[in-house]
């Protein structure tokens, strides 16, 4: 390797490397306070760059998010992954009680996903990063549906599934009169019997 090719190497490593710290600043911040709280410009105060510099590693605020969700949400994805991978595959309610409960537990997460679901007109490249990664939750469900036997609308199994988990949290995650140790049990309790529904429904 050349003496320039080292040189871009080296000033890739460190673009990374900052867009690292703005991306860890930006989790920081989430954990501290409502996702819906956190602006450019706090970030960028939390990871001591200045807004236009935050602005060069992310265009727009969808961009930054998506980049925030994905990695908090990347230890969890892999979680999956070894639950389904295991000689004896963990049960579909053991998934969806890790999936529900991961995102209860991690409000920022949730938010996060919520923000990037429902929102209009989001920009184009987040989407497709978000769709990448909601695309590997599924591939994961469609491996543990189809080692328990279902063969036929597997796909359309795992959008059912994995749109009722996330259909009982933002049910239920504000539920008025339960504290909040309530209404996780609660969640986890519906998120039991839906799970039942599909084992009963899928598993041969």
């Amino acid at each position: 390797m050349n003496t320039e090719s080292k040189f871009a190497e080296l000033k890739e490593k460190e673009r990374e490397a900052r867009k690292q710290i703005i991306i860890d600043s930006a989790l920081a911040l989430f954990a501290k306070k409502a996702f819906y709280e956190v602006g450019m410009r706090d970030v960028a105060d939390e990871a001591g760059v200045s807004p236009a510099t935050l602005y060069r590693y992310f265009p727009s605020q969808e961009d930054l998010f998506v980049e925030a969700f994905i990695q908090d949400i990347s230890a969890v994805s892999l979680e999956f992954e070894n639950m389904v991978k295991k000689e004896q595959p963990a049960t579909i309610e053991e998934c969806a009680i890790t999936y529900v409960d991961h995102l209860f537990q991690n409000d920022s997460t949730f938010q996060m996903m919520t923000y990037i679901l429902l929102k209009d007109h989001l920009d184009k490249a987040a989407l497709a990063k978000f769709g990448s990664v909601t695309r590997i939750f599924f591939d994961i469900f469609e491996q543990l549906l189809r080692r328990y036997g279902t063969k036929e609308d597997v796909r359309l199994y795992v959008h059912a599934f994995i749109a009722a988990m996330t259909g009982i949290i933002i049910t239920f995650r504000n539920h008025p009169v339960k504290k909040k140790g309530e209404i996780r049990e609660h969640i986890l309790q519906i998120t039991r019997i839906t799970a039942d529904l599909f084992s009963n429904k899928l598993i041969k």
